[in-house]
Formats: C-alpha cells, sequence, structure tokens
C-alpha cells in the first residue's frame, strides 16, 4: 500500500508532493497505531480471554465429574481409576492454563508496544487471577480427598467432602465471569481505539480532499475504502468472537500489515477450531484418541513408529459370504452396519483401537498408552466377551434389520486374540498414512480366529494373551499345535467367560477334558476316548471334545512317534 501512495506522489506536482507527503504521514501514524492495537489484541487479549474460560469449563467439568459420581454411589475399582485417571488430566490442564495466561499476562505489562492504561489493566488482572491461582490447588483437592473417600467406599465422607466446593463457587463462578468480562472490556476498549483511528485517518482524507482535489481522490479513495472496511471486518470478526462464534473468516484484500493482521487473526481462529473440526470430521474414520494424540504431536515426527507389546483381534462372521447371497445389497450393508455399530462400542469401552474394517471381519489391538499398564491382554479378552454378549442380542434383531420373516440366517462370530511384540505407529506413503499394527502377532490372531472352523469354538486366544489375563477370565487349554507357515508350537486356550462366572456343570466337563487331553498327549487313545465322551455327558455338543473323538479315529489307523508331544500341525491357513 506505501509504495502506491509513493509511485501517486512520484507523478505529482511539487506542492501536491507536499501534500501527499503529509497524508502519507499521517497515514503511517494511524496505520501503526491500529497495527499495535491489534497486536495487543491477538498476542494478548484472546488468547488471555481463551486461557480464562478453559480455566472456567474446566473447573466446572472437574465439579461435575465429582459429583456425578458421588450420586452414581459405590463405584467399581475401574470407574474409580477411569475417574482418577480423568480426573488428574484435567486438573493438569487447568494447571497449565494458570502458568500460560500469567505468562501472557507478564508478557503484556512488560511490552513497551502497549498502552501504559492496557498494561496497567493486565497488571490488576494478574492481581487476581494470582490469588485465584493460589486457590486452584485447595479445590483440586477437595475432589482428591472425595475420590479417595469413593476408593474407600465411604460414600457419607464422599457427600462431606463434596459440599466444600460451595466456598469455591463465587472464586470459580462470578470472579473467573468479572476476570473474562474486564478482558473483554479491554479489548472492545482497543477496537474502539482502532476504530477511532479509522475515523480520525478518514476526516484527515476528508480535508486534504479539498486539497488535492482532482489529483488526490483517487488515491485518498483506494486507501480510506481498504483500510476502512478490513477494520470494520476485524472488529466484526472480533465481536462474533466475543459471543463464542469461531466460525469467522475474513478475507485478505492487501499484503501491507492490515493484510498481515487479517491473516494472523484468521490463522488464530483456524488454530482455535482446527483440533475440534478435526475430531468431529474423522473422529468417525479413525478412533478419536488417535486423531487427538495425532493433532498434539504436530510438528513432532508424526512418522515415527515403536515397538510395543498389544493384544491383536481379528473377528470374522460364520458363513457370512452364503448369507449374503440370500440379501439385497441394501440390507446386508444395514446388517454389517448395526453389527459393526454393536461389536465397536464394546471394544472401545474396553480401551481398543478399531484398526480396521475387511469386508465383515473386524481388526482391533489393544495396546498402551491407551490400555492402563499390562492390562491390554485382559482388556482384549473381556471386550470379546462383551462383544459376543451384544452379537446374542444383535442376534434376536435380525429379522426386524433385514425384513426377513422366514429362513433367518444364523449369526454366530468367531474371534481369535494373540499378544506379543508388534511395532505401533503411523505406516504408509507421503500421500496416504494409516495408525496401525504391523509383526508375526497379527498373522497369529488371524490364523486363531480361522481356527475356530476345526474346533466349533468361538474365541480361541494364545498362551501369551491367557497368562496376562489370568484372574480375570475363564478358559480351558484346547491344544498344542503349529499353524501353516510356521515352526514353532502354540499353545491355545478357548475364552469362556470373566472370572466367576463359569458354572459348575461347564466347570466339570472341563475338569473332564483337560485329563482327556492329557491322556491324548501320553497317547493312550482308550482313556482319552473315555474322558472325552464324559465331557459330552457333561456338556452336550462341546464342539473340541467332538473334535478330539475324530482325531483320536485318525490317529489310531496311523500312531505318531513316540517322541510326539502332542502338537498338531495345520497345513491350511
Amino acid at each position: 500500500m506505501l509504495r502506491t501512495i509513493r509511485s501517486k506522489i512520484l507523478i505529482v506536482t511539487l506542492v501536491m508532493l507536499t501534500v501527499f507527503a503529509i497524508k502519507v504521514f499521517y497515514t503511517v501514524h494511524f496505520n501503526q497505531k491500529v497495527v499495535e492495537e491489534m497486536r495487543a489484541i491477538t498476542q494478548y487479549q484472546i488468547p488471555i480471554e481463551q486461557y480464562i474460560s478453559s480455566i472456567d469449563v474446566l473447573t466446572y467439568e472437574l465439579e461435575l465429574k465429582i459429583r456425578r459420581s458421588v450420586q452414581k454411589g459405590q463405584l467399581t475399582s475401574n470407574e474409580i481409576a477411569n475417574l482418577r485417571q480423568s480426573y488428574d488430566k484435567t486438573s493438569n490442564v487447568v494447571l497449565e492454563d494458570f502458568i500460560k495466561a500469567n505468562s501472557k499476562l507478564d508478557a503484556g505489562i512488560s511490552d513497551d508496544q502497549n498502552e501504559t492504561n492496557s498494561r496497567v489493566a493486565l497488571s490488576e488482572l494478574k492481581g487476581t487471577l494470582k490469588f485465584l491461582q493460589g486457590r486452584i490447588e485447595p479445590f483440586i483437592e477437595v475432589g482428591n480427598q472425595t475420590i479417595k473417600a469413593l476408593e474407600a467406599g465411604d460414600i457419607n465422607k464422599a457427600q462431606l467432602m463434596m459440599e466444600r466446593y460451595k466456598e469455591f463457587e463465587k472464586l470459580f463462578g462470578n470472579d473467573i465471569a468479572d476476570i473474562r468480562k474486564s478482558i473483554e472490556k479491554l479489548t472492545l476498549a482497543s477496537l474502539n481505539k482502532t476504530e477511532n483511528n479509522a475515523k480520525n485517518l478518514l476526516l484527515l482524507n476528508i480535508l486534504l480532499f479539498f486539497i488535492a482535489a482532482i489529483f488526490g481522490l483517487g488515491i485518498f479513495t483506494v486507501l480510506t475504502s481498504r483500510l476502512h472496511q478490513s477494520l470494520n471486518d476485524l472488529i466484526k470478526a472480533t465481536k462474533k468472537i466475543e459471543l463464542g462464534n469461531f466460525d469467522v473468516q475474513i478475507q485478505s484484500k492487501s499484503e501491507d500489515e492490515i493484510g498481515e493482521l487479517t491473516n494472523s487473526f484468521n490463522q488464530m481462529v483456524g488454530q482455535i477450531v482446527e483440533k475440534d473440526r478435526v475430531k468431529d470430521t474423522f473422529g468417525k474414520y479413525l478412533d478419536p484418541r488417535i486423531v487427538r494424540k495425532l493433532i498434539e504431536n504436530q510438528g513432532d515426527n508424526s512418522s515415527a513408529s515403536e515397538r510395543r507389546p498389544a493384544t491383536v483381534f481379528f473377528s470374522d462372521i460364520k458363513g457370512f459370504s452364503s448369507m449374503s447371497e440370500s440379501l439385497t445389497a441394501s440390507a446386508m450393508v444395514n446388517l454389517l452396519n448395526q453389527y459393526f455399530s454393536a461389536v465397536t462400542r464394546e471394544i472401545r469401552d474396553k480401551q481398543g483401537i478399531i484398526d480396521k474394517f475387511i469386508g465383515d471381519a473386524v481388526m482391533a489391538f489393544w495396546t498402551a498408552p491407551f490400555s492402563v499398564g499390562d492390562r491390554y491382554a485382559a482388556d482384549a479378552c473381556l471386550s470379546a466377551l462383551q462383544q459376543q454378549k451384544a452379537i446374542e442380542i444383535f442376534r434376536g434383531q435380525i429379522s426386524n434389520i433385514t425384513g426377513l420373516r422366514k429362513n433367518v440366517p444364523d449369526f454366530f462370530v468367531r474371534m481369535g486374540l494373540s499378544t506379543g511384540e508388534v511395532v505401533v505407529g503411523t505406516i504408509g506413503s507421503d500421500i496416504t498414512k494409516s495408525y496401525t499394527v504391523i509383526g508375526d502377532v497379527v498373522n497369529t490372531a488371524s490364523r486363531l480366529e480361522g481356527i475356530n472352523k476345526i474346533y466349533g469354538t468361538q474365541i480361541i486366544i494364545d498362551e501369551a494373551t491367557y497368562k496376562f489375563s489370568q484372574g480375570l477370565i475363564e478358559a480351558r487349554e484346547l491344544d498344542l499345535l503349529t499353524v501353516a507357515g510356521k515352526t514353532e508350537s502354540l499353545r491355545i486356550y478357548e475364552l469362556v467367560c470373566a472370572s466367576g462366572e463359569l458354572s459348575s456343570e461347564t466347570n466339570e466337563a472341563f475338569e473332564l477334558f483337560a485329563e482327556g487331553l492329557k491322556a491324548y498327549r501320553d497317547l493312550n487313545w482308550g482313556l482319552a476316548e473315555q474322558y472325552f465322551k464324559d465331557c459330552l455327558q457333561s456338556k452336550p455338543g462341546d464342539g473340541p471334545a467332538l473334535m478330539f473323538l475324530e482325531r483320536i479315529q485318525t490317529l489310531r489307523k496311523s500312531s505318531p512317534p513316540s517322541d510326539w508331544g502332542g502338537v498338531w500341525r495345520f497345513t491350511e491357513k
């Protein structure tokens, strides 16, 4: 903009050159005032208001978490652990917001480019904020003490502790609101000064119009119209932000300071809404926790991957290909979508990550930091059991979903879980990436899912998964085998139910099955056969027992070597 004015000044008469020089001087002066005021708004006032707003919302959220938990009454250990984790995380954010707000206030107070009255106002705000910061730790401690009471099962004490929040109602209610109003008042004052500067510049242009006449008309018109429009756009946009409307974008009409200020303003607003917009848009395509992690790591090495222990899960619908032949395309898609919705909830509720949908198959994994400590295997097993329960309910809805009243298809899902070290991270090309896991564990989980067909089971887990989940699940050893493409033997288990849910009849059947498995590995076919038959008496239709009876008939015809060890080799995937 200044270059254009100078180029015009060069072609006017000597008299008009003086007039234009005066105009340029005042224009630069007023522009500088505008830039300084807007810089104070964008660099200090708006960020400080954001931190204060965040503190206001998060302190309310902290209190709400505690009140809801106390109203719920007795909580499970898992619920208390989740409450503790969520409460600590939110508390840390509140403390960080106080630090950031104080840092911005200190920077604004020490910035010589800020006007004196603005620095005085920021100093007053700092005193109030320091007082509030001194009360935040007692506020957080009320929640901590309440959680401890909940952990001890003392609901009455928890309710009494919760009453202490009344001590902070004014501090984290009216006082924070007063701070926000003070910042808004300061911002509005800065905007008014900016607008006054624009008006002064406009008045100057009118006065110079009578002097510059025809020569100055074009230059003054272009300069004032652009400046006035840009400032009005900024004022309107800032007022929208004050009202909580962040859907604001201002068109940059120049490359001067006002244009840079407009671009900075747009970038500031864009950064505020970017995270929420990305989460909302891609949360349905990628787990929101991964989206949040990738956004927080933006600018870091987002393509970094690492080796980490994990439990990988595969599931597949039994006979889906033949099932789909009897359904229309829309009915099949609706059926799959309803099914995926049911199992996805159970996976995410147990801290699992949906990796991908492969036709009718689901691949998921459990690992830190999404699962706490080494609970990833137990979380995966409990999720698989909950999925089977959800599928049982879903099975009763298939008629309504497909519209079929006769020949309603059976709906059974086989699942496989394997635990071990995998590579976790964003993997792919420069154009497209995927957050996934790779490694031999993935292949093993897929093979275990398919092996359910052989044993007539629904959920098969490997030995590592069983060991990491002991005490939380009920499972029985099925076999010792090698899957196709591998030479190392693999001990597998049937996952049956959560700990404590095994019936006495089923437990008796499993004890008979275990004795039969021992006799089978000792090559004592007759004794093994008798145990497996007894197992079927206690648990009619038991798939593994039926499978071993058939296998024994095969082994009778061609006995394995004496050093066999009971390992069965599968040659097909």
